[in-house]
């Protein structure tokens, strides 16, 4: 009996402290922190949707200026239209974002003013069809908490800087306006910034600036349940995403970032308000936020940029962090077991344990590639999964664990994959620490743990109770963290991917190898492997074919009327799958300057739609291009390409790139009437300017099919009109026609 329940309960044991350990801490820690007070704060402010523009915002701005000022706080606003830029790297290419913006600023004094200050920032504007309780009214709590708390306090020993930044949701806005041109951010030292991207969970601390074995002690010697890790630090450089905390850190100012991002079926969704807020995320947050600006406010010192630290919380309870040097030092060690590793005691030459190395890398990268290709086929590519499936994440998680799990069974790994799946993990150890540093610390340890057990296994017999409690423990421990790892990922990327699950098999075999072995010699074990596969297939079958969507989990809308100028076409499209379509002729369409954009469309008939004003003024060597739209635009984008390099360029009177022959995107992204694009250059010489342009606004025409889903962030242009034009304007008076 023992046999049979020894592998379930190690495995059950770690997933339920993974899950447990996901669960926000029941306390405060004697913060000062008071829930009550943030909830207060919501119901202020996040009671209906605030984005740039709206009532919502308009309310919310005048209740934050208020309430910082009750504080005693030196209050100020910061306001215009902002530009900015991205850097031009392969996923934005220099594209320009345009939108107006108020940021909030609130000073509280600190003893020794000459010192550097220390900002707590946090964005108020929220997605339009969305309140933003978690995002991110569940930050301004935080702000607002912990100005409260340090107002009545001590005096800081430097000045505290709270920030509400405005246009987050446009491309990081009011951020890049308050750094770039607001005098108080010379002051600045060092940054906290707090977000939401779901409605539950910890607040895993997940982003850090270079140089961050400082900033590293500051936080985890100071947090409650500390909850983050170099791993999420270095996957998050690699994903498409940015929050506020991106603009002080291209400019080198020390920074540190959390969010809660479990359930996330909220996000920029019509459900993000305050009923499906999660307290204990709440708080999790806010003490974040309170522990991390008030030891940095009282520090003798700010965190210098200096060495980069290895660092992950052992299940909330504290932090093990050190040098990335470490690492090499903990992979030689392990490399140092494996090699005097006796494992021709275990039936294990060194050529059998290159097969086993072989045959559980080909069994991981072959479990992946199925678990993606399946995704693929069962959802579609790209975001569409996220959009359409997105209520099923958590559920479709443990399909393709138990589709994991089976896979090991039915090998059933002997002593030479064990030994082959410990050195996988080394090399890969190895690997990470050349080209992931950050991420390596969960390959080193498993590597060395898994060497130490198996060097323990030469000695004394794999099968002996010292290896087996060891590896049940000991493993079964790291196990539960690599999981917690593995839903972090999955939950970051599973609308690309869900291969990361794969990581689970080598970590399994490496670390409870002599559990599995021991369950591998039942008659049965087997059969259980082929059951979970068989669940897996049959759990994937279902979720293929049934969407879980409710009132509580609204299946997005995805349907709008789109023009093009162009070929005189028109079509209802949609983003996602033509199931959102009315019936005829499916085909895929994308509009020109736009391809990344991909639709499917049917056939619709002609409806009027008033195009934006677009003009062009020469006076001189001085150029102008004017793109207007006198109601709110959804969206209103033009791509640029000249055909000679231009001077001087800017962009509603800031400077931009945009290099010659190549296009380049501007857009209005604030859903504001009398918006107004102008691109402003002097001219070298006589040219051309490509310009393809993307415009949408409310409302579909008079008798068009209605969307079957409310209006989200993955739908945007849901419910809309949409046109597309392209044009060539000339400027100069000796150029031939294109």
């Amino acid at each position: 009996m023992r046999r049979y329940l020894f592998l379930p309960f190690v495995v059950a044991a770690a997933i339920a402290i993974a899950l447990i350990t996901r669960v926000p801490p029941s306390h405060d820690g004697g913060t000062g922190y008071s829930v009550q007070s943030a909830q207060a704060t919501l119901r202020a402010i996040a009671s209906e949707p605030r984005p740039v523009g709206s009532p919502g915002h308009d309310k919310t701005r005048n209740w934050l200026v208020s309430r910082f000022a009750s504080m005693g706080l030196e209050v100020s606003t910061q306001t215009g239209v902002g530009v900015r830029q991205a850097n031009f790297d392969r996923r934005r290419n220099g594209s320009v974002n345009v939108a107006p913006y108020e940021n909030i600023i609130a000073v509280l004094p600190g003893r020794n003013r000459a010192d550097k200050a220390v900002a707590l920032m946090a964005h108020y504007d929220s997605a339009p069809w969305a309140n933003g309780a978690a995002d991110d009214g569940a930050g301004v709590a935080a702000l607002i908490e912990t100005a409260r708390v340090m107002s009545t306090g001590p005096k800081p020993t430097r000045d505290v800087i709270f920030i509400a930044t405005d246009a987050e949701e446009l491309g990081l806005i009011g951020a890049h306006e308050f750094f770039d041109r607001h005098t108080l951010a010379q002051r600045i030292g060092a940054v906290v910034n707090v977000e939401a991207r779901g409605s539950r969970g910890r607040a895993i601390m997940f982003q850090t600036s270079p140089g961050n074995a400082g900033l590293i002690e500051t936080w985890a010697s100071n947090a409650i349940s500390p909850t983050g890790n170099s791993l999420a630090n270095d996957v998050y450089k690699m994903l498409p995403n940015d929050t506020d905390l991106s603009v002080p850190l291209a400019k080198g100012v020390t920074g540190i970032n959390a969010a809660f991002i479990d359930r996330l079926l909220d996000y920029h969704m019509p459900t993000d308000n305050i009923e499906n807020l999660d307290i204990g995320a709440l708080r999790h947050l806010g003490n974040f936020a309170l522990t991390t600006t008030r030891a940095l406010a009282n520090a003798n010192a700010l965190p210098a940029q200096g060495a980069d630290s290895a660092y992950f919380d052992f299940f909330g309870l504290f932090v093990v962090r050190y040098p990335l040097w470490m690492g090499w030092v903990l992979v030689a060690i392990g490399f140092g077991f494996l090699h005097t590793a006796q494992v021709q005691r275990l039936g294990v030459g060194w050529r059998q344990a290159l097969y086993g190395t072989a045959g559980m890398l080909a069994l991981t990268v072959g479990v992946g590639v199925i678990s993606h290709l399946v995704a693929s086929f069962a959802y579609g590519n790209g975001m569409i999964p996220l959009r359409e499936r997105i209520n099923e994440m958590g559920a479709v998680l443990w399909i393709y664990v138990a589709f994991a799990a089976g896979s090991i069974l039915v090998v059933k790994p002997r002593a030479a994959m064990w030994t082959g799946s410990v050195i996988l993990m080394l090399l890969c150890a190895l690997a990470a620490q050349i080209w992931m540093p950050g991420a390596s610390w969960l390959f080193d340890w498993g590597g060395l743990i898994g060497a130490i057990l198996l060097n323990l296994a030469a000695r004394t017999g794999w099968q002996t109770p010292a290896v087996l409690c060891a590896s049940a423990i000991v493993g079964g421990l790291w196990g539960a963290l690599l999981l917690i790892g593995v839903i972090v990922t999955y939950v970051s990327v599973a609308p690309m991917t869900p291969a990361p699950i794969a990581l689970i098999i080598p970590f399994a075999v490496t670390l409870i190898g002599p559990v599995i072995m021991d369950f591998g010699n039942l008659r049965r074990s087997t059969r259980i492997g082929t059951g979970l596969i068989g669940l897996a297939i049959v759990g994937g079958i279902f979720f293929s074919f049934h969407a879980s969507f409710s009132e509580r989990k609204p299946k997005p809308g995805d349907l709008f009327y789109y023009s093009d100028r162009q070929s005189g076409r028109n079509f209802w499209a949609t983003s996602s799958t033509a199931r959102e379509l009315p019936d005829g002729n499916v085909v895929s369409i994308s509009p020109k300057g736009f391809e990344s954009l991909k639709w499917k469309a049917v056939s619709a008939p002609s409806a009027p739609m008033p195009p934006p004003n677009i003009s062009m003024v020469e006076q001189g060597n001085q150029v102008t291009i004017n793109m207007e739209s006198k109601v709110a635009p959804r969206l209103m984008n033009f791509t640029i390409r000249p055909v000679a390099d231009l001077d001087n360029i800017r962009v509603n009177n800031r400077k931009v790139r945009i290099p010659a022959g190549q296009a380049t995107r501007i857009g209005w992204r604030a859903e504001t009437p009398n918006a107004k694009l102008s691109l402003q250059f002097e001219r070298k010489q006589a040219g051309l300017l490509y310009i393809d342009y993307l415009y949408a606004v409310e409302k579909m025409p008079t008798g068009s099919p209605a969307p079957v889903g409310p209006n989200t962030d993955w739908a945007q242009f849901n419910g809309t009109r949409v046109m597309s034009d392209s044009l060539v304007l000339r400027y100069g008076d000796d150029v031939p026609g294109p």
